[in-house]
C-alpha cells in the first residue's frame, strides 16, 4: 500500500523521527551532531567532576605536589571557557542566575543562596590559599592535627603516640622536655590549649588518613594544618558574605569581604594556621548569619544552630565568653523567652565539652587552668599604652593591620545619617549597637592583658575574633562610597593598603620578625610588613 511504502522510505533515510502513533507524542527530530555535542557535554562534565576528586584526593594524601591537587578541578572549565562559546553563555548564564538569588535574598526575599557564596567566596579563597606556600603555624597551633590524627587512629586524645614518631622534636625540645603547647595530665600527653579546633581539623585528617597521608610526618602533619586553616577561613568568609547581603546591598558585602580575604587577619592568622581564633569567627558568623536572615523569631531550627554554635567558642577561646554574653544579652532585651531559650541551649552545647576538661585535665576550666590563664595578676584593665597598641601600633595595630576598620568607626559615629542615605534599613533591630558595643568591651578585654601583643603572630591577632562584626559596621560607608567615582577609588586604596601589609607574611615569611631579640612594636622604620628575613 501506498502508506507502507511511505513509511518505508523515511526509515531508510536512518533519521531520528518516530511514525506518528495515537495517544503517543512524537518525538521531535535531532540532528546527528547535536546528539555528538551533548554526548561530548556530558562527558566533559563526568571529566571535570574526576578532576577535581582526583585533586582532592592529591590533596589529602599530602605529598610534595598535594597544593597543586586543588587546582586541577578548575583546568577542564577554564579550557572550556577559553574554547566555547556555547560553554560561556552557558557559565554566563548560571552567574547572572546565581547573582540574582543573591539580591533577591537582600530583599528578604527567597531562601539563603549558598552556591553563591561557595562559587563566589569560599571556593576562590579556599583554591587561592593553597597555591602558595605561605603558613604561620606555631606552637600554639601545633597540637590540633595531632589530636586529630590520634582521634582518628586509636579513638583517644593521647598524643603519646608522637612522643616515638619521627621526628621526635614534635613533642620536645632539645633538652627532652616538652614544648608549652603539650603537658602530662594524669598519665595522658594532651594539648595546653583549649580542643575547640580539634573538630574542624577532624574533617581533613580523617579524609586524609583513609587517603594514605603518613601522619607520623611532622610536614605531612604541617601541610594539613594549612588546609584545614584554608578550609576554615573561606568557610567563614563565605558566612560572613551572606550575612553582609542581607543588609540589601550585594555589591557593599562583595567588597567588606574582599577587605576581609585579602586585608585582614582571615588570611593570615585564620587562613595560614589553626589558631583558635578561626573556631571562633566561624561560630560568630554563622550566628550572624540566623540572626540578619531568620524571618521569625519562633525558628526553632536557627535557634538550635545559634546555641550549637556560641557553645562551641569558648571551646576555641576563653574570651569568646564575653562575645557569647553579649549577643545573648541582646537577644534577650529584644525578646526575654529566645534570649533564655538561647542561653540555655548555648549552655547545654558547652556541657560535653566541661565534661571532657573534668576527664583529660581534671578541671571544669580545662586547659585555662592548668596554664593559669586565669590568674588575676595577668590582667589589668584601662592602660593607655597597651590600648594604643592593639588599635595603631605599627607590630600590632587594629587600623593597620586592617585599615577599612576605620569604616566601621564612621558607622558608629554617624549611623542615623548612613541608614537614611545608604537606605540600609534591613537586619535585627539594634545590630549596630551590638556590634559596636562588643567590639569595644573586646578591643578593652584584650587590653588589659599581660601579653596583649599576642607572642608570635601577624598583625592584631587577638583582635581577629570581632572581624564579622567590625566588617558589618564598615558596611554602610562602603555602599554610600560605592555610588561615586572617588569613593570607589578610597575603597580600592583601602583594599591595596590591606593587602601590602599582609602579603609580606605569605611571601616571604615576614612573621620571622617575631625572632629578633630587639622587636619594637612601636617602630615604623622596622614595622613586621617591612620586614625581609634573611635567606
Amino acid at each position: 500500500m501506498p502508506g507502507d511504502d511511505s513509511a518505508s522510505c523515511l526509515g531508510s533515510t536512518g533519521l531520528d523521527i518516530d511514525p506518528v502513533v495515537p495517544g503517543r507524542p512524537s518525538r521531535q527530530f535531532v540532528p546527528p551532531e547535536t546528539r555528538l555535542r551533548r554526548r561530548i557535554r556530558i562527558l566533559l562534565d563526568v571529566a571535570s567532576l574526576l578532576a577535581v576528586v582526583t585533586g582532592l584526593v592529591i590533596c589529602l594524601r599530602a605529598r610534595s605536589n598535594a597544593r597543586f591537587g586543588p587546582l586541577l578541578g578548575p583546568v577542564i572549565p577554564v579550557g572550556r571557557l577559553l574554547l566555547s562559546a556555547d560553554y560561556r553563555r552557558r557559565v554566563e548564564a548560571a552567574v547572572f542566575r546565581t547573582w540574582g538569588q543573591v539580591q533577591q535574598f537582600s530583599r528578604g526575599q527567597g531562601p539563603i543562596p549558598w552556591l553563591a557564596a561557595v562559587a563566589f567566596v569560599s571556593l576562590p579563597f579556599f583554591l587561592l590559599d593553597l597555591a602558595h606556600r605561605g603558613s604561620l603555624g606555631t606552637f600554639d597551633t601545633r597540637p590540633v592535627i595531632p589530636t586529630a590524627a590520634s582521634l582518628v587512629r586509636e579513638g583517644n586524645w593521647d598524643l603519646s603516640e608522637f612522643d616515638q614518631a619521627r621526628p621526635r622534636s614534635l613533642l620536645r625540645d632539645s633538652d627532652g622536655q616538652f614544648h608549652y603547647c603539650f603537658q602530662e595530665v594524669g598519665g595522658r600527653i594532651v594539648s595546653t590549649f583549649p580542643p575547640g579546633m580539634v573538630p574542624f581539623a577532624l574533617a581533613v585528617v580523617a579524609p586524609a588518613y583513609h587517603c594514605g597521608a603518613d601522619l607520623d610526618y611532622e610536614k605531612t602533619l604541617q601541610y594539613l594544618e594549612k588546609v584545614t586553616a584554608a578550609l576554615v577561613a573561606s568557610l567563614s568568609l563565605g558566612l560572613f558574605f551572606l550575612t553582609a547581603a542581607r543588609l540589601g546591598s550585594p555589591t557593599a558585602a562583595g567588597m567588606v569581604t574582599l577587605f576581609l580575604a585579602t586585608g585582614s587577619g582571615v588570611l593570615t592568622t585564620v587562613g595560614l594556621g589553626m589558631w583558635q581564633h578561626g573556631g571562633v569567627l566561624t561560630s560568630l558568623s554563622a550566628v550572624l548569619l540566623v540572626e540578619f536572615s531568620a524571618r521569625s523569631s519562633a525558628d526553632w531550627r536557627g535557634l538550635l544552630v545559634q546555641g550549637f554554635a556560641l557553645g562551641q567558642m569558648p571551646a576555641c577561646r576563653p574570651t569568646a565568653g564575653l562575645l557569647v554574653a553579649l549577643f545573648c544579652l541582646w537577644v534577650l532585651v529584644r525578646s526575654p523567652r529566645r534570649g533564655l531559650l538561647l542561653g540555655m541551649l548555648a549552655l547545654l552545647a558547652l556541657t560535653p565539652w566541661i565534661a571532657f576538661y573534668e576527664l583529660v585535665y581534671q578541671s571544669h576550666l580545662g586547659p585555662a587552668t592548668i596554664n593559669t590563664n586565669v590568674s588575676a595578676k595577668l590582667w589589668s584593665f584601662f592602660r593607655i599604652w597597651p590600648t594604643l597598641g592593639t588599635l595603631v601600633s605599627p607590630g600590632r595595630g587594629l587600623f593597620v593591620y586592617q585599615p577599612w576598620a576605620i569604616l566601621a568607626v564612621v558607622t558608629g559615629i554617624a549611623w542615623p545619617r548612613l541608614r537614611t542615605r545608604t537606605h540600609l534599613t534591613a537586619g535585627p533591630p539594634g545590630w549596630v549597637a551590638f556590634a559596636g558595643l562588643a567590639s569595644v568591651l573586646h578591643v578593652v578585654l584584650i587590653s588589659a592583658w599581660w601579653d596583649w601583643p599576642g607572642g608570635y603572630s601577624w598583625g592584631s591577632r587577638l583582635l581577629t575574633d570581632i572581624l564579622p562584626l567590625l566588617g558589618l559596621l564598615a558596611l554602610p560607608p562602603v555602599a554610600l562610597m560605592l555610588e561615586s567615582r572617588v569613593g570607589r577609588g578610597l575603597l580600592v586604596g583601602l583594599a591595596l593598603a590591606g593587602l601590602f601589609v599582609h602579603l609580606p607574611c605569605l611571601l616571604w615569611d615576614a612573621h620571622r620578625w617575631n625572632f629578633l631579640p630587639d622587636r619594637d612594636f612601636w617602630s615604623w622604620a622596622n614595622a613586621p610588613f617591612l620586614y625581609h628575613p634573611p635567606n
